[in-house]
């Protein structure tokens, strides 16, 4: 992006609307925040209705499929490349999105971090669904999102020698509370008042883990911004309809997440041997990469969670 802001070529309209974005969105930083939010509340809602084994099976089929596809992909490129191969446990831990209980390196351009922290909060959830404290003892759930918060914020970073070490996983991993929070609140089991102490609450272990372990970052997660953006998004998703095109970009959301950042530079090499006139190298590059991740989406994704309703009927006449 920073070479479109600075190409003079372009028109100074778009170029001027890239350089007021990038503060917000620049790494997509602002993206990892909205995710995870987006996430709990997703999470939260659809574990009212399923249980332990149901929920894990959606998950595994919705996550894995994919995910793998894009790390042997990874593996593959940078064989060709000459990059360094990870050894074959590094690529089974990392396969299984377990690494970080090993100190596994991570993939995917270090992109794995985040989805390392979503199946922890999928353990978590299926964990809470099990002991009934998302139905039957449903009062005790906010406590228990608080009391994590808090004991996030104590044990980092103790738990792992990975993203742990880094306060990462304590700093990021509370949104997903946090998202949990906006459902309870959707669903009349905590008030405006005690949503709005627990995302003051989250902001501040954010800022002041931030100030411990990363302190270089601070500033570029723009955290406030992210939560104002799901904030609106939620209270007016009344307003909102699934077009065509929502359900585009939707479907692309996951392919693009875990192909964008190690897929960029190879997909650029390869297209700078072959330069179309006038259109620059970086459209290129986006418009490459989202073909190939719509077509894996079709290809991988898609089948990956039919596959997953086929074992899930299996399951539930078992």
């Amino acid at each position: 992006m920073l070479d479109f802001i600075a190409d003079k070529s372009f028109h100074i309209v778009p170029r001027f609307i890239a350089s007021c974005t990038l503060p917000f969105f620049s790494y997509g930083r602002a993206g990892v925040v909205i995710f995870f939010l987006v996430s709990g509340y997703i999470i939260t809602h659809v574990i009212q209705s399923e249980r332990p084994g149901e929920f894990i099976i959606k998950r595994i089929f919705r996550i894995y499929p994919l995910y793998i596809c894009a790390v042997l992909m990874e593996t593959v490129v940078g064989f060709y490349s000459e990059s360094n191969i990870p050894h074959l446990t590094t690529l089974i831990l990392q396969l299984l999105l377990i690494g970080d209980f090993f100190g596994t390196p991570l993939a995917l351009g270090n992109v794995e971090c985040t989805l390392r922290i979503e199946i922890m909060f999928y353990l978590f959830m299926g964990v809470l669904r099990g002991l009934n404290l998302t139905d039957a003892y449903k009062k005790a759930l906010p406590w228990i999102l608080i009391s994590s918060t808090i004991l996030l914020g104590l044990l980092s970073p103790t738990l792992s020698p990975t993203i742990y070490l880094s306060g990462f996983f304590a700093t990021f991993s509370p949104f997903l509370l946090l998202g949990s929070f906006f459902y309870l609140k959707e669903a009349k089991q905590v008030n405006f008042v005690t949503l709005f102490g627990f995302g003051l609450m989250v902001m501040c272990q954010y800022y002041y883990l931030f100030s411990i372990y990363q302190p270089v970052a601070m500033g570029k997660y723009p955290a406030a911004f992210a939560i104002t953006i799901f904030f609106l998004l939620w209270r007016y998703q009344s307003r909102l309809s699934l077009t065509p095109a929502v359900r585009f970009v939707s479907d692309l959301a996951y392919p693009v997440y875990l192909f964008h950042y190690w897929g960029w530079e190879p997909i650029k090499k390869v297209l700078s041997q072959f330069p179309i006139p006038r259109v620059h190298l970086d459209i290129q590059v986006i418009f490459v990469l989202l073909v190939i991740c719509y077509s894996l989406s079709k290809l991988i994704e898609k089948p990956g969670i039919n596959l997953g309703r086929t074992v899930l009927k299996w399951y539930r006449e078992k």
